[in-house]
């Protein structure tokens, strides 16, 4: 108990204004003598500081009109606009082309309406820090097939990114591969080196990601969870965020199935994989462009 509280104190000399004589065990904060022997006001100064964390944990950064998905059955198997709100984030406050994090570095979802310091460091609680790296664009696509390679079983290395795009193709027998990937969208080039923003613990190679270990260390670009603050301070109101960043195709026999989703229609389709609306009907038989619904499998020609 006593070593705790003296440790506490001490830390504080380099968060408070606090005067402290190198033979004297008193320290002075906010005008009040404090003695680091008593164990009793060293408890009323942790009491203080928990009060005003407490109050600085409440204070709102920003708001949305949009529930922001972290709930895990989502995010370690698809793409999420909370996934997507963090890495655009990060891709807004560092210098690097792609932001890419692992899903099991968000533990909640973020609802509709204020949001609080306290709101961002329960959405991702473990004090990442974000860290640039150079990397080889032939790791960089091996890493990318790393993390589709269990869907569609949930899994907590499955990317969350921005500043790229991934179409892959997946079976049931796990064999997924990467069919597209991009970059500031263009096709991403083996022989061409990218600047990677990621999380520290895929930097160090977690979670499978040994390209990432490998890969040249640029900058140290501080904690995730205050560059999120930092853009929801910037953008005050969250009112949409962009999706269409990872897109699953099945593959069935030599072909790529995609399922119609709410909204789509044959032209927003055929620009998503750039082909044309006569080559999806004709590779359908679909008669009438305007007849498509939601979870139609329509065959994608083009991709292989």
């Amino acid at each position: 108990m006593r070593r705790a509280t003296l440790f506490l104190a001490v830390f504080l000399i380099f968060w408070s204004p606090l005067l402290l004589a190198e033979d004297d065990p008193s320290i002075e904060l906010n005008g009040k003598s404090i003695n680091l022997e008593d164990d009793e006001q060293i408890m009323e100064l942790k009491n203080e500081i928990e009060k005003k964390s407490e109050l600085e944990k409440d204070m709102i950064v920003g708001s949305t009109v949009v529930f922001l998905n972290g709930s895990e059955d989502q995010i370690r198997s698809s793409e999420s606009n909370l996934g997507n709100l963090i890495t655009d984030a990060i891709l807004a406050e560092v210098n690097a082309e792609l932001a890419f994090i692992n899903s099991r570095t968000i533990s909640r979802s973020i609802d509709k309406g204020l949001i609080s310091v306290r709101d961002v460091k329960e959405s991702i609680p473990a004090k990442d820090e974000v860290i640039v790296k150079k990397i080889k664009g032939s790791a960089l696509l091996k890493s990318l097939q790393h993390a589709v390679s269990k869907y569609p079983e949930t899994a907590g290395f499955f990317p969350q990114l921005s500043g790229g795009r991934i179409i892959f193709g997946w079976n049931s027998n796990f064999e997924n591969d990467i069919v597209r990937a991009e970059v500031n969208s263009k096709l991403i080039r083996g022989e061409e080196y990218y600047l990677i923003a990621t999380n520290d613990s895929l930097a160090a190679g977690g979670d499978g990601f040994e390209e990432f270990k490998e890969a040249e260390e640029v900058e140290n670009a501080g904690r995730l969870d205050e560059i999120l603050i930092d853009y929801l301070q910037q953008e005050e109101i969250i009112d949409k965020v962009e999706m269409g960043r990872i897109i699953p195709l099945r593959r069935i026999g030599g072909n790529l199935i995609y399922r119609v989703e709410q909204g789509d229609y044959l032209y927003s389709i055929a620009q998503k994989f750039s082909t044309t609306v006569e080559g999806i009907m004709k590779a359908n038989g679909i008669e009438n462009r305007n007849l498509i619904y939601q979870g139609q499998d329509l065959i994608i020609p083009g991709l292989r």
